[in-house]
């Protein structure tokens, strides 16, 4: 087919096709429980981990409340990292997520928090269990430790699978004996726990049912809305005032039921910059919202206000007295405007989803066809955000058939080039490339140069979103991966140090630091070298032994056959000139052909230990 056929095809799809760069530009509240069309984990990674050392804190009660300002101008990706927090919290567990959007009644705030609080706890994670059930199983979980452990032992095993004790419960349990076998068990619960409301409490068990009558009439009810038949659930009615009054009180009674089952609250105010203003007090939209996290701050523990915030508004709050602004933004963390290479990343997969969606091969175009990669850095050079990237990318994706001028790179040039990248890479292979072998930081840094060179897809179920290189402090770790696990549902950080220590004393100092999770955060640990470790080194199979069998970790061997295509690559990458490639080209090469996703060594790296 020749080219000018591929691009009348390719104008044909764009013809025929919505514009990839017009579709869910914006997060909505549907897309932070759903799912996004584009998102980039190391987008804004710095408030991920921020928020992350928050919730670690609340479990760990090391604080009690910590209110979080995320600033930054519209479109730098906050609405991204409430998805990412949810979609986290979904897979691995760990505390409860609400979401909270703009308000439209200032008088009725809240209200507005309590509901959408409530409906945000109704969402499953990927087990198919609501956030609601989950605090109703922890709640009866806590009788595990009573003198009545024996008389509910059957409704206890089975709190760590709320649907299996949702079934369990429906089977035993009438219409006619549910209300007094709740009762039964509140009064149980609250002998140990008299902090929790009775009439709370009773609601929150029907949670347990899901989508059943009582169910619902219950979630009225925490919800504050009316419904003809809470009497009969035995709860108390409630004026409409009264119901604003109460709001708070709901959101306290969860954040102390939350931190029985060692759940941190997280709480997400977002596009709080488009709440109404109060007429009578004179109050912004923001301010209201403000006012609101600071009673919530006041009145509740357990809890992490998260406040989603463009600078001018910031500088609303920033005017309000009695210490708001100290409270709300106790601690401040900016979005940051995506560089030139995350900009290119973000086209990349709204193209992406246009070859796919037409069966068209990406490599039958130019590389970010149609739009020139220079163009897409100067956006990124100016800090814009991801908003006007698609907004320009939507209006150059409509100007129709762009035929590659002379200077441009054609799909047969890109072939080319690739073509020549695999002839020198091979020609290094074929010459039989030397391996720094006992250069304990070369093998690292050849090691770390590759890790950075994985497809955004990741390998062996895991999704690299970070490589850090940790300073050269004797025996320490040489770098830690960031990613996300598919396979296991959860975030890991894996430390790596080269140790080719022929000494058992070295080796004992390097497995020390090794051992030590805390320091860097890890997840994992391990060791990589190229020979077993000594029979003869007691200490030395002590510490491997505990890496191993107490920590999960890994002590990986290599062989010179895992490390020599690394080894290429690295030194094309590092003398990328002298070989006719720019850096980022040799980067697209080896993620194209999967040459680090593929070797053996990466990939024993990041699969996870087989358990015994």
């Amino acid at each position: 087919m020749s080219t000018t056929d591929l691009y009348r095809i390719f104008d044909q799809a764009r013809k025929q096709c919505p514009n990839p760069f017009t579709l869910k530009s914006v997060i909505s509240a549907n897309e932070v429980w759903g799912e996004v069309m584009t998102d980039l984990p190391s987008l804004n990674q710095h408030i991920d981990e921020r928020i992350s050392d928050a919730i670690f804190e609340i479990r760990k009660k090391y604080s009690n409340k910590i209110g979080i300002a995320v600033k930054g101008d519209r479109g730098t990706g906050k609405s991204h990292v409430i998805h990412r927090i949810w979609k986290n919290i979904a897979q691995e567990g760990g505390s409860v997520f609400a979401y909270i959007g703009p308000c439209a009644n200032p008088k009725r705030i809240n209200s507005h928090v309590r509901f959408y609080l409530a409906d945000s706890f109704n969402h499953q994670d990927i087990q198919g269990v609501t956030q609601w059930q989950k605090l109703a199983a922890a709640a009866i979980k806590t009788l595990k430790i009573t003198e009545l452990n024996e008389k509910y032992s059957a409704y206890i095993e089975k709190c760590d699978a709320p649907n299996e004790l949702r079934k369990y419960i429906v089977a035993t349990q009438t219409k006619d004996t549910l209300l007094e076998f709740f009762d039964e068990l509140v009064e149980a619960i609250l002998e140990n726990q008299p902090g929790i409301d009775f009439y709370f409490l009773r609601a929150l068990l029907f949670l347990l049912l899901k989508s059943v009558k009582s169910a619902q009439i219950a979630f009225a009810w925490i919800k504050g809305e009316d419904h003809p038949e809470i009497k009969k659930l035995g709860l108390p009615e409630f004026s409409i005032e009264q119901q604003e009054d109460k709001s708070i009180w709901i959101i306290q009674q969860i954040c102390k039921l939350a931190e029985i089952a060692s759940l941190p609250v997280l709480i997400c105010f977002d596009q709080i910059d488009y709440g109404v203003n109060d007429s009578d007090s004179g109050d912004s939209g923001s301010q209201i919202i403000a006012k609101c996290i600071d009673q919530i701050y006041f009145q509740c523990s357990n809890v992490i206000l998260i406040c989603c915030v463009i600078s001018d508004t910031w500088r609303e709050i920033e005017q309000m007295g009695s210490g708001i602004p100290d409270r709300v933004g106790q601690r401040s963390v900016t979005a940051k405007p995506p560089t030139g290479g995350q900009m290119i990343e973000l086209v990349k997969l709204r193209l992406d989803w246009f070859y796919k969606h037409n069966n068209l091969n990406s490599l039958d175009y130019p590389n970010l066809y149609p739009f020139k990669e220079n163009e897409i850095r100067n956006i990124a050079s100016e800090s814009a955000g991801v908003r006007s990237l698609m907004k320009w990318c939507a209006e150059e994706f409509e100007k129709g058939v762009i035929l590659p001028g002379k200077d441009d790179p054609s799909p047969n040039t890109e072939h080319k080039k690739k073509k020549e990248f695999l002839e020198k890479y091979n020609e290094l292979l074929n010459n039989q490339i030397d391996i720094p072998i006992k250069d304990d930081d070369k093998l690292a840094a050849i090691i770390t140069c590759g890790m950075k060179m994985i497809p955004d897809g990741g390998t062996e179920n895991v999704v690299i979103t970070k490589v850090d290189k940790i300073s050269d402090a004797s025996h320490d770790l040489h770098l830690t991966i960031s990613g996300y696990d598919s396979l296991h549902k959860r975030n890991v950080k894996i430390g790596i140090r080269v140790s080719e220590a022929t000494n058992g004393k070295t080796f004992n100092a390097v497995m020390a630091r090794l051992l030590d999770y805390n320091k860097h955060g890890i997840t994992r640990g391990c060791l990589v070298r190229s020979t077993s470790v000594p029979k003869n080194w007691k200490v030395g199979n002590q510490l491997k032994e505990q890496l191993e069998k107490q920590k999960g970790g890994e002590v990986v061997i290599f062989k010179k056959d895992e490390i020599r295509p690394l080894v290429a690559i690295e030194a094309i990458y590092d003398q990328a000139e002298n070989y006719g490639f720019d850096k980022e080209e040799v980067t697209i090469f080896v993620k194209s052909l999967r040459l680090v996703a593929d070797n053996l060594l990466i990939c024993e790296i990041l699969s996870a230990p087989v358990e015994l």
